[in-house]
């Protein structure tokens, strides 16, 4: 499979990162990341993105990371690289296979692509 995935956000999740999570949203994180809203990833970006040796940032710059993020990759790629962060963390189990997921991924868009070309 060829991936191409060229911007990567340095993500890191704890413990009280995950609590301001969950309080936040009013949810356990596995239900937290099912919500792929643009609000609900700035989020998770806002609490776990790593620069500088700084953890957390301001909303707005999580949503220009995201915006970054965007031009070269889709939304559906940074929720999978959300959840992979948070099974490595721990967070989410880790018999979660996010590169099956991802593998899924471009399985699914080669049959809509194969399919429109039979248009």
């Amino acid at each position: 499979m060829e991936e191409n995935i060229i911007m990567k956000l340095n993500l890191k999740y704890n413990a009280s990162i995950i609590d301001e999570i969950e309080k936040t949203k009013g949810l356990t994180i596995e239900n937290c990341i099912a919500d792929n809203t643009i609000n609900n990833l700035a989020l998770f970006i806002s609490k776990g993105l790593v620069e500088d040796e700084k953890q957390e940032t301001s909303r707005n710059l999580a949503l220009s990371k995201i915006d970054e993020y965007l031009k070269e990759n889709d939304k559906d790629d940074l929720l999978l690289d959300i959840t992979e962060q948070l099974v490595n963390d721990g967070f989410l189990s880790r018999a979660l296979d996010v590169q099956a997921m991802r593998e899924l991924k471009a399985k699914k868009a080669k049959e809509v692509v194969a399919q429109m070309k039979k248009m």
